[in-house]
């Protein structure tokens, strides 16, 4: 459709585009950057919503990863958090190495065990499913969860955390990006981030 934007994102962050005018939602998936890029590229997607962790190394500070005839425009950082059915966990579920290296490092780095969600499951469901089944602590972006979500799915922080910032970027070609349709999507996911950010700020007075 005319002016409206196929953006893709991993079930983490796809609270970010649900609603969103201009933009037309597409099935959750983690990917690693170089694979959102290239689905960018050739126009399989018109954008994507771009993780830190998706990325093999880590960026300076203040700079955007690049690709030849796209643009990664930065959208804030986001806090993440586990969760589980009890407060004691220290088995995460996390997607595949492949998918999210930098995140694998992070976690593993502060002394959690992994266990990898099948590419296949990547609906949240799957994921809460697999999660207690398994009773594995769960990653979410709590800025972008409702505050009854925890508690309807019956889930809790664990009592531990690890330290888990990333940063997203919108990523777009460098024609959508000039475009109005681009410069509505990044403004609105902007707009959706510190919406998001305050909401929880008050939540947590």
């Amino acid at each position: 459709m005319e002016g409206v934007l196929r953006i893709g994102s991993d079930v983490m962050h796809q609270n970010l585009l649900i609603d969103l005018a201009g933009v037309q939602l597409v099935p959750p998936c983690f990917r690693n950057a170089e694979q959102w890029a290239e689905l960018v590229r050739h126009g399989l997607l018109d954008g994507a919503i771009l993780s830190s962790f998706a990325l093999e190394k880590r960026q300076l500070s203040g700079h955007a990863p690049h690709w030849d005839g796209l643009v990664a425009m930065p959208l804030g950082q986001v806090a993440l958090q586990l969760v589980a059915t009890t407060p004691e966990n220290r088995r995460v579920l996390l997607p595949k190495k492949a998918a999210a290296p930098l995140l694998h490092q992070a976690v593993e780095q502060q002394g959690y065990g992994v266990e990898p969600q099948p590419a296949a499951c990547q609906e949240f469901a799957a994921w809460i499913k697999r999660a207690r089944d398994r009773r594995l602590a769960l990653l979410v972006c709590p800025d972008l969860l409702r505050p009854s979500w925890l508690q309807r799915h019956g889930l809790q922080p664990l009592r531990e955390q690890p330290v888990l910032v990333e940063q997203l970027w919108l990523l777009l070609l460098q024609g959508t990006a000039g475009a109005v349709a681009g410069r509505a999507a990044l403004q609105a996911l902007r707009h959706q981030l510190n919406h998001a950010e305050t909401m929880q700020d008050l939540h947590e007075i």
